[in-house]
């Protein structure tokens, strides 16, 4: 049965090209991208039109546009299929996310951290240093009723700085690997890490693998003059050459190791020298991304001034991601491209992260802050009716409920971006993604490698 009534989906983008002849379209719900001749293009500026009376050349065109996302059938309503695959994942009961740290104390005192700052620290250092063998055990209770139900577990290792309590998560790893094979999960682990106590003892890094961590974030803040001067050891001491150290280890024993590089204005203009220090450690097959540097809570208002504005941020990662390329580094083989976003795992129903007492918290951000925990994981069941409604806060967020986000062409790639920034740091306002101010620099980026790609192909 052929279409009739047609009209252009919500979310394209079309902007020019270097052939006057000739527009280059985006869809920011499928990701869809397409060269187009401006005759033709003229369909996607048409509100409505009727399919059956367009002539057979333009039939095939629309066709072409409608495999795309970029022509629609008139009943189709984009906003409830974007909403419904977002709450697909938001609700999805099959896979359990647990974000477990074993400590939250930590040998480095960076400027920035959010968990160093004043009074913070006391509070966040909670009633056990490290996870106790009762926590433990009902983590494990809690995980063995979970794996009756779910299909796969997923565990971050986060802190303080985790490997201070290496043996935890040793012992811990081993015993949830044991209920994972006994109920046939797909079991994942990562970790993140400072990296510091990875240099010279590759028996952590075997026990590391034999628990099946095998991905790793590890942050340098730029090449050591830069580095050191944020992410120092408590003791004093400069820390970039151990890190350094421990990356080359986990190479070697092929793990895999994504590295951030947190910026604010004191280090953007020295963070991409690290690409030469990189370089020259044969370290060219890491992915790295950029940290944005901003202030999470009231205890990182000190350092509210030196925050880079998300346009500034911007124009660095677009120099990143042209020198990552042409240079060779593994996260630029392909151009940096948009996707359509999930929902914040701490929107998620099966998604908590644990502390060293036990408590239970819905995002990274609050972790150690008692009065936003969502209960407790020795009992669970028990928890109050606050606990329980802070939770409920959480998982009932979407951008759905904010008309700048409903009028917004980039929500299917943006989705709010930070819901803990939405939450609680911007008053309710969404805390835009970095395509609002570079979506165009980076699509036409793949255009023209996708250009080059085929001109290179003999015929």
């Amino acid at each position: 049965m052929e279409l009739k009534q047609m009209k252009p989906s919500f979310y394209n983008f079309i902007w020019p090209t270097e052939d006057p002849g000739k527009v280059m379209i985006f869809n920011s719900l499928t990701t869809s991208l397409a060269e187009v001749g401006r005759t033709h293009a003229k369909l996607l500026n048409t509100p409505r039109f009727e399919y059956n009376d367009l002539p057979e050349a333009a039939k095939q065109f629309a066709g072409g546009l409608k495999q795309g996302g970029f022509l629609l059938e008139d009943e189709t309503d984009e906003l409830k299929i974007l909403k419904f695959a977002y709450n697909s994942g938001k609700y999805d009961p099959r896979r359990l996310g647990l974000t477990i740290a074993p400590t939250l104390r930590c040998n480095f005192a960076c400027t920035y951290c959010f968990e160093q700052a004043g009074k913070d620290q006391d509070r966040r250092d909670g009633r056990h240093a490290f996870m106790t063998e009762q926590v433990q055990q009902g983590l494990l209770n809690y995980i063995k009723r979970a794996a009756k139900t779910i299909k796969g577990l997923h565990i971050a290792w986060f802190g303080g700085e985790p490997l201070l309590g290496k043996e935890i998560i040793f012992d811990l790893s081993e015993k949830i690997l044991a209920v994972a094979g006994e109920n046939n999960l797909d079991y994942t682990a990562h970790m993140v890490t400072n990296g510091y106590l990875l240099a010279g003892d590759p028996e952590i890094v075997r026990k590391l693998k034999d628990s099946r961590i095998t991905g790793f974030q590890i942050t340098v803040d730029g090449p050591p003059e830069a580095h050191n001067s944020r992410r120092m050891l408590k003791a004093g001491g400069p820390t970039f050459d151990r890190i350094l150290e421990g990356i080359k280890l986990l190479k070697a024993n092929e793990m895999k190791v994504g590295l951030r590089v947190n910026v604010d204005r004191s280090n953007m203009d020295d963070a991409l020298k690290l690409l030469n220090i990189l370089e020259d450690n044969n370290l060219k097959d890491i992915a790295i991304h950029l940290g944005h540097v901003s202030p999470y809570s009231s205890g990182c208002k000190s350092i509210e001034n030196s925050c880079a504005t998300k346009e500034e941020f911007t124009v660095l990662n677009q120099t990143l991601q042209r020198e990552l390329r042409l240079r060779g580094f593994k996260a630029g083989q392909t151009p940096y491209y948009p996707r359509v976003a999930d929902s914040c795992t701490a929107n998620q129903t099966n998604t908590f992260v644990l502390d060293p007492d036990g408590d239970m918290y819905k995002c990274w951000s609050e972790v150690g802050d008692k009065s936003a925990r969502i209960g407790n994981i020795i009992d669970y069941k028990g928890r109050g009716k606050a606990e329980r409604m802070h939770e409920i806060r959480w998982l009932t967020w979407e951008p759905f409920e904010t008309a700048e986000c409903l009028e917004c062409k980039i929500l299917p790639i943006c989705m709010g971006s930070c819901a803990y920034k939405a939450m609680f740091v911007n008053s309710g306002k969404p805390d835009c993604a970095e395509w609002k101010y570079s979506l165009e620099h980076y699509v036409r980026d793949r255009y023209n490698r996708e250009k080059e790609i085929k001109n290179s192909i003999p015929v």
